[in-house]
């Protein structure tokens, strides 16, 4: 947890960065009418609020000061946008009641809201989780699916991620190549179990290790392919398998599971690939794109070309109750702060959110139903 004063320190820094280029451009943001400002009430009572501020202020300390954060066609630098943090935590620590804490909150924030074809705030709102699989520093059966670490051929040229071929740059080997042939065969960082899980990890971006001596480790993401994601929900709905209103995680699983003649084709069809790390024995959490620990339900995964790393966000969607065997029993709605830490091969444009919903069973089940439509808020100071 990160004290007031600890903020502060990170704040008085942050003011000594000037202005520069800029970071992102507005066309992922709109302002929002008097009429369309939603009641701001936090459903966690901000418990962790501190905690994913104090990440982002981190993250920010670390911004050169050319950068500027663009929201609703006004320039922030830096040590503006960490200062509207500190501010927003410092209100927030003053337990005020929630009509006063309306009051003054709108006394010194406005709102920029996402824009989507659907209206101005419009996302489209999933989760995300940490997984945890059984693995083997061996290979050795039932352990016999390697997940890989970074290659040394995988390189990056004018925005594009690929390798040398005969002199040539070239796209990396796809997923299918990398499963099939055996081009990176020397190259595995652990072997797991079971081709699903290990395809999930994929999806997830980062999990945690139980291996055959009890030991857990978490594992980071380390890089990517650069082939496009294609989500495999959809193929089973563009092939008729599944309807789209019962995709979810749980029941794509299920489809696999009974089918395992499909399996590689349909797992396959998703030519994005992942490469991992192990994780420092001192990470408190997975680590999102900005190097900083995700905090479970404050951390979001958005589109860093549209919304600026690090920002403070307020969502509105619906969240899943479940019963004591994590099954549904109904629907709640989900009003929150949460900060842009994260980001996704998936979570493209201004109308993706996905939720970072930490590790265990509810949080994989949770993960696995939530795709609904919300709003997203930027607080921004103002000037």
């Amino acid at each position: 947890m990160f004290g007031i004063k600890t903020l502060l320190n990170l704040f008085a820094y942050l003011l000594l960065l000037v202005p520069g280029l800029v970071y992102a451009g507005p066309a992922c943001c709109a302002a929002v009418d008097a009429d369309q400002i939603p009641v701001v009430r936090d459903d966690l009572a901000y418990a962790g609020l501190a905690e994913a501020i104090g990440a982002s202020l981190s993250y920010l300390k670390r911004q050169p000061p050319s950068k500027l954060y663009r929201f609703c066609d006004r320039s922030y630098s830096p040590g503006e946008v960490a200062a509207g943090l500190v501010d927003f935590i410092t209100l927030v620590e003053r337990k005020l009641a929630p009509e006063e804490f309306g009051k003054q909150f709108g006394e010194k924030f406005e709102l920029c809201a996402a824009a989507a074809d659907e209206g101005v705030g419009g996302v489209l709102v999933t989760g995300y989780f940490e997984p945890l699989l059984e693995g083997s520093l061996q290979k050795e059966p039932p352990f016999i699916y390697p997940l890989y670490k970074r290659p040394d051929d995988l390189l990056q040229k004018d925005g594009r991620i690929g390798r040398l071929q005969e002199g040539g740059f070239v796209l990396y080997w796809t997923r299918g190549e990398i499963e099939n042939g055996g081009v990176l065969a020397g190259n595995e960082l652990v072997y797991v179990k079971d081709p699903v899980e290990a395809f999930i990890l994929h999806v997830q971006g980062s999990g945690r290790i139980r291996l055959r001596d009890g030991q857990v480790r978490r594992i980071q993401f380390a890089a990517k392919n650069g082939r496009p994601y294609r989500s495999i929900g959809k193929l089973l709905v563009d092939q008729g398998k599944m309807e789209l209103a019962e995709v979810s995680l749980p029941t794509i699983a299920d489809y696999l599971e009974a089918h395992p003649r499909e399996r590689r084709e349909i797992l396959q069809s998703n030519q994005s690939f992942i490469f991992f790390r192990w994780g420092e024995s001192g990470d408190s959490g997975p680590l999102g794109r900005l190097g900083e620990p995700l905090t479970a339900g404050r951390s979001v995964a958005l589109d860093h070309e549209c919304f600026p790393p690090g920002a403070l966000a307020f969502l509105e969607t619906r969240k899943p109750i479940f019963n004591g065997e994590n099954e549904i029993i109904g629907w709640a709605p989900l009003r929150r702060f949460v900060v842009n830490q994260d980001s996704g091969s998936a979570i493209k444009g201004g109308r993706r959110v996905d939720l970072f919903l930490g590790a265990g069973e509810r949080a994989r089940a949770m993960a696995g139903v939530m795709k609904h439509p919300g709003k997203l808020y930027f607080p921004v100071a103002k000037k």
